[in-house]
């Protein structure tokens, strides 16, 4: 009886220190990858921006279509609704922009990465990795940190910020002009509200928030994929793990966020 007790209570610690030596080990990998690129690296040569302008291509022009298309629906059923249910100018300026901007807008775009971006990058990795084009590389002197891992975790953290920025502003936009268009012009006072809702400290949290998770994303694909073995198998596990583990730390920094900002 007191060794099943002993085994229930244990597994809590021994999850807590599972997922704190992970992000340990995310983290070192995140430093040792910028540091190599920074060493090898200078930034503006056409060495260093040619993968990185492949990789936002895919990440983040691909996504635009997707991303286009969620906003507006976004814009309709929330932002239209509210406007329509909310009488509070100042309270509904408000909640689009601490809900919608802080909130909606970098969480659905960091899903739409994870589902689309995130869950490609691991596979294509792992199977560079299986087909042991990764040893390759290495065997012919390229880091592949420099070459291979910085340039997608790269480009997925500046797709998030772009794309967030892109989601929020269809989203909110949007359901503005439907609602002056359908309900009451007057609505489209929420425009120049909106703009001057928009306190000192937002922009920055924003700007963080999107950074942290897209380069939470980014590194949690590469990792994921570096770390598939030899058996084709795995490659759709590490990924499965990769989409979990990007979605459990995107709510996780939000979280914080939103303690900090009690």
């Amino acid at each position: 009886m007191l060794q099943e007790v002993n085994t229930v209570l244990g597994v809590p610690g021994r999850f807590v220190r599972q997922r704190t030596s992970y992000f340990f080990n995310l983290a070192a990998f995140v430093v040792f990858s910028l540091r190599c690129w920074l060493k090898r690296t200078n930034f503006f040569s056409r060495d260093a921006l040619r993968p990185l302008v492949s990789q936002m291509i895919f990440t983040g022009v691909d996504a635009m279509v997707v991303i286009s298309v969620l906003a507006l629906l976004t814009g309709f059923v929330f932002t239209f609704r509210l406007i329509a249910f909310f009488g509070s100018v100042e309270d509904t300026v408000k909640i689009l922009v601490y809900l919608v901007g802080l909130e909606i807008g970098p969480l659905m775009t960091g899903i739409i990465l994870i589902i689309r971006s995130g869950a490609a990058v691991t596979v294509d990795i792992g199977n560079m990795k299986l087909h042991r084009e990764i040893e390759s590389l290495e065997f012919m002197g390229i880091d592949i940190h420099h070459y291979i891992v910085v340039p997608r975790i790269l480009a997925v953290t500046i797709s998030q910020i772009i794309l967030a920025v892109y989601y929020t502003m269809i989203t909110v936009i949007f359901g503005i002009l439907l609602s002056g268009l359908l309900l009451s012009k007057t609505h489209f006072i929420y425009l120049p509200q909106l703009a001057q809702g928009i306190a000192g400290d937002v922009v920055p949290i924003f700007v963080l928030k999107n950074l942290l998770f897209g380069l939470a994303i980014g590194s949690i694909a590469c990792y994921h994929g570096l770390l598939v073995g030899q058996s084709s198998t795995e490659v759709p596990q590490q990924t499965q793990r990769a989409i979990v583990n990007s979605l459990v730390t995107l709510f996780l920094i939000d979280g914080l966020f939103v303690f900090l900002m009690i």
